[in-house]
């Protein structure tokens, strides 16, 4: 029975970022999850990081579209700034909480827009 036959269980950095809540972003009443209870920052710093999101939202995509109607290179544009301007959001799996701000973001413009 030598060593190798034992698998080294060492996490990969991946696995020691926050993990995206289950749920819908926005929908904490249906088994959802609220971005500012998730995220768990000071108001102070949540406040900072929605009024921020939100200008590059309205900038850089076309808010009356649906996230999936966007171009995606757009939205990766838009993803990149966020993650230069807030680093903290490097420990989160796959940068989820911009992703999520731009969903919910884009989800309630596009719906204004048609009304």
């Amino acid at each position: 029975n030598s060593s190798s036959d034992r698998e080294s269980v060492v996490p990969s950095a991946e696995d020691l970022k926050i993990p995206k809540p289950t749920g819908e972003p926005g929908r904490p009443g249906r088994g959802g999850y609220t971005l500012y209870d998730a995220l768990n920052w000071s108001p102070k710093a949540y406040a900072r990081f929605k009024k921020y999101m939100h200008d590059v939202i309205d900038n850089d995509l076309e808010t009356k579209l649906s996230a999936s109607a966007q171009s995606p290179e757009q939205f990766e544009i838009v993803r990149n700034k966020a993650a230069g301007e807030f680093p903290d959001l490097q420990n989160y799996v796959n940068l989820w909480p911009i992703d999520d701000i731009i969903l919910t973001r884009l989800k309630y413009m596009s719906r204004c827009a048609r009304q």
